[in-house]
């Protein structure tokens, strides 16, 4: 019987921190699984990795806020005959606005597609990696899961729910031979700041290759990792604060957010 090829699926890969992770991976030579909604961006990014360092990149369009796109993307891993080594839980969104504003449905995808989807993946592909006492699995929450974040409600709960899921998941695989990281990344130089509603500021970004760098370090090391030491400062100074004091100051900085 032919040898699965082994792969590092990556979710959210058509853009920000999802293509500098496939770009990371394919500069190591690993083969990839890319998926995201964009077809167009996906086939080139996966064009141009394939030619530049050697390596399979195979492109699946996939929409994760559906559900039905769980077992899609499964089933075309297995019809493959791929193995995923590393699972990437990348993509994800983020809206700014009241909750009672904000529309619904675009809200429950947002908690489908940051939560849900991590979820099923992570299910659907952990037992082959503990069946073969190897494997890797990264999860991308946010600095903002940290805290209470008014009029980005929902998106900071989801993050911290990716928290708190990448955490646990990690203590249950020690000594299983799978690692599992979750990075926290905070102001990031991607298109999300657009997409989600967000200022631009002037003050430095990190970028994507920096978080994924951060990430990459610590898997197998650690459970979690904050990019960037302001970052470190952020989320490791308010665990002092109470939480008398927490929220208002993050409401300060939320409300700062919509006022346009």
């Amino acid at each position: 019987m032919a040898q699965s090829r082994k792969v590092a699926l990556i979710t959210g890969a058509s853009s920000g921190i999802g293509e500098a992770f496939a770009r990371a991976l394919a500069a190591r030579g690993e083969s990839l699984v890319l998926v995201a909604r964009r077809t167009e961006r996906l086939e080139m990014i996966a064009a141009e990795l394939a030619s530049k360092y050697n390596v399979s990149v195979t492109p699946i369009t996939a929409d994760l806020s559906q559900s039905e796109s769980f077992d899609q993307v499964y089933l075309a891993i297995e019809r493959l005959g791929f193995q995923v080594e590393t699972l990437v839980n990348n993509a994800g969104f983020g809206l700014l606005g009241s909750f009672d504003e904000v529309d619904f449905l675009r809200t429950t995808q947002m908690v489908d597609l940051n939560c849900r989807a991590v979820v099923a993946l992570t299910h659907k592909f952990l037992p082959g990696m503990k069946e073969r006492g190897r494997g890797n699995i990264i999860i991308v929450s946010s600095v903002v899961g940290t805290l209470p974040a008014p009029w980005f409600a929902t998106y900071a709960a989801s993050k911290a729910f990716d928290l708190y899921f990448g955490e646990a998941l990690y203590g249950e695989c020690q000594d299983t031979g799978v690692s599992v990281v979750t990075v926290l990344p905070g102001l990031t130089k991607t298109e999300f700041q657009a997409s989600s509603g967000l200022r631009e500021y002037h003050s430095p970004y990190r970028s994507a290759e920096q978080v994924v760098s951060s990430a990459l370090s610590a898997l197998g090391r650690r459970a979690i990792v904050v990019d960037g030491m302001l970052n470190k400062v952020l989320v490791h100074g308010t665990r002092f604060l109470p939480r008398c004091l927490l929220l208002p100051l993050s409401r300060m900085v939320m409300k700062y957010e919509c006022r346009r």
